[in-house]
């Protein structure tokens, strides 16, 4: 199976997801086809603010095609706060 994610939102969040898929695939004595697609955490935080989910939702289907294009079977965030958003009070 070729596994993308989407980084760069929790760097260190991707440096854990790599490590961890590659001691399993070790485990397994299966080689690890994995790619990563950089997202902004910039651009989530102001869609975030902005409450525009629409816009993040945009930014990530963008990714998950360039993973898909580059032949991965299924894709994960690998940040928590990358798929949170803060909803504004209703006055």
């Amino acid at each position: 199976m070729h596994i993308g994610l989407i980084g760069g939102i929790g760097p260190a969040a991707t440096v854990v997801y790599y490590q961890r898929l590659t001691a399993l695939m070790r485990e397994r004595t299966t080689k690890l086809e994995l790619t990563i697609v950089q997202a902004s955490a910039d651009e989530l935080v102001a869609n975030n603010l902005a409450d525009n989910r629409a816009a993040q939702a945009g930014i990530y289907a963008r990714l998950i095609e360039r993973l898909k294009a580059a032949g991965a079977d299924c894709a994960a965030i690998t940040s928590l706060g990358g798929i949170s958003a803060t909803p504004k009070p209703k006055r």
